[in-house]
């Protein structure tokens, strides 16, 4: 059972999902078959897998999503009514990105890192220039050279843009670039 911005539940769906618990010194082992209690501030490797997690809120409801073909950690803050946020971690640093000037469309769409989900509750996947937020939704997020990509297949998601300061709805069948610059 989960406890509020404490620790989160994860069970394996398919395929080899990795942790890294906070302050992990041996880096990232499989997580086993059924669920597991883990602490808020685990990193979590789906790029080869699937995985269900299960979070409380504060009055210690559930709900759940699955997360699958990207690297992130784990945060859920108590002032923050039961939203978990899933941080995304690049794959690639940005240095494959080139300086802007020599930057070419394909380098501008190449991507460092991504998380995939669907998922009913208060979810939140943060990249590097927007953080997208949930309302029972399939969504994807990806950090790329020319900004941070959200991409909405079902549902409605809230898209904060950082560098804009601007809070935006992105539908089904809808994208939304948060520039890099």
């Amino acid at each position: 059972m989960p406890t509020f911005a404490k620790t989160v539940v994860l069970t394996p769906v398919g395929g080899k999902v990795l942790i890294r618990l906070p302050g992990g010194r041996y880096g990232f082992v499989r997580l086993n078959n059924g669920p597991t209690t883990v602490p808020v501030g685990t990193m979590v490797d789906t790029t080869a897998g699937t995985v269900r997690l299960t979070s409380a809120n504060a009055t210690g409801q559930t709900q759940t999503g699955r997360f699958f073909r990207g690297l992130f950690r784990i945060e859920q803050s108590r002032n923050a009514g039961g939203l978990v946020n899933l941080v995304i971690r690049d794959n690639l640093t940005s240095s494959v990105c080139g300086t802007s000037a020599a930057r070419s469309a394909a380098v501008n769409r190449r991507v460092l890192g991504l998380l995939r989900g669907t998922a009913k509750g208060r979810f939140r996947t943060t990249g590097r220039f927007a953080a997208a937020t949930v309302r029972g939704t399939d969504w994807g997020v990806r950090n790329r050279c020319d900004g941070t990509l959200t991409v909405v297949r079902r549902g409605v998601v809230v898209v904060r843009d950082f560098r804009l300061h601007k809070t935006l709805i992105v539908r089904a069948g809808q994208t939304y670039l948060a520039k890099a610059s």
